[in-house]
């Protein structure tokens, strides 16, 4: 298991312990500290002193693609996980991801899960919409990122390998942020995927992300969408209707930041593409805006995401 780390002294103990403590115990964790300027390394000291599962690299910083394939790069396993230095892990999100995988078909490379969105105090604010796709979805993944977040997927090591790992140019290229789904769509691309119908995953939002550099992920994911879109010319529809989703997914998160200007930018690029997308684009926009309304009507107090270093009662799987 990998875990990229640039200045996460704050978040890292509490995302290792997370793993640590999972019921499926045969693991390495591999802290890869991407040229951190904080105390990222004294905490992870403290961690690899206290099991011997842990282990920690420093490199000069590079950027998330090239931390997660030095740690690929020094794993040992037959499968890969990654773990972004702020998310957090379920208990049994690695067993019931192995357990699938001997429920599936040898063809099958990358087991996925359900994610909930945790604010920086660790509260559920939310969950990514329940998905059940699984086999071969190539064309479904142009639409979007299934599988959500970079902290999600278990996958195979070879598969991985054969993939090229993550592109650490998009970086280079001034775009960062989709590194994760272009992996997952050259996996998807070649084998079949399977998933475990369960929250098994916090995924910290937290303000200045690289997920709210909202021009760099549409730069992130064109580059990716010109690059498939060479090889699958039939599938270019589909990548502009997901496209168009991206972009009104983040005009509401600018929106709720009250970064107008952004929104606006985001929108406009949309009716500069076909007509009738841009119209189905509007349409899911004030759709998601009407979702956000109803869910702040029925706001209930926020619960935890079950944490290792807690008392609390974590969030149910079932309960996102």
């Amino acid at each position: 298991m990998i875990v990229p780390a640039f200045n996460a002294a704050d978040t890292i103990r509490e995302t290792v312990l997370s793993a640590l403590n999972q019921t499926y115990r045969r693991i390495e964790v591999i802290i890869v500290d991407d040229g951190s300027t904080d105390r990222t390394s004294a905490v992870a000291s403290t961690l690899t002193s206290s099991d011997p599962r842990v282990r920690y690299v420093y490199k000069q910083n590079g950027g998330v693609a090239s931390a997660r394939n030095r740690g690929i790069a020094e794993a040992t396993g037959d499968f890969i996980a990654t773990l972004d230095a702020d998310d957090l892990w379920w208990p049994t999100k690695l067993a019931q991801q192995i357990a699938r995988f001997e429920t599936s078909s040898p063809d099958t490379a990358l087991v996925y899960a359900w994610c909930c969105w945790i604010s920086d105090s660790g509260n559920v604010t939310g969950a990514a919409p329940p998905t059940r796709l699984e086999g071969s979805i190539f064309r479904q993944m142009c639409l979007g990122n299934v599988i959500i977040s970079g902290s999600n997927a278990l996958i195979k090591r070879k598969a991985l390998i054969a993939a090229g790992g993550f592109d650490e140019t998009l970086r280079a290229r001034g775009a960062q942020g989709c590194e994760d789904w272009k992996l997952y769509l050259q996996i998807a691309e070649r084998h079949e995927i399977a998933m475990v119908p369960e929250y098994l995953i916090g995924y910290r939002i937290s303000a200045g992300s690289m997920s709210d550099d909202f021009q760099q992920m549409m730069r992130s994911r064109r580059l990716i969408e010109t690059e498939f879109i060479a090889a699958h010319p039939e599938l270019a529809g589909q990548f502009a209707r997901g496209e168009a989703v991206l972009a009104c997914s983040l005009a509401l998160r600018a929106i709720e930041q009250r970064q107008f200007r952004h929104a606006l930018e985001l929108l406009t690029s949309l009716t500069r593409g076909r007509f009738q997308t841009g119209i189905a684009s509007l349409i899911w926009l004030v759709a998601g805006l009407m979702r956000r309304i109803l869910r702040r009507l029925n706001h209930r107090a926020p619960r935890q995401f079950q944490s290792p270093t807690r008392r609390e009662d974590g969030l149910h799987r079932s309960d996102a």
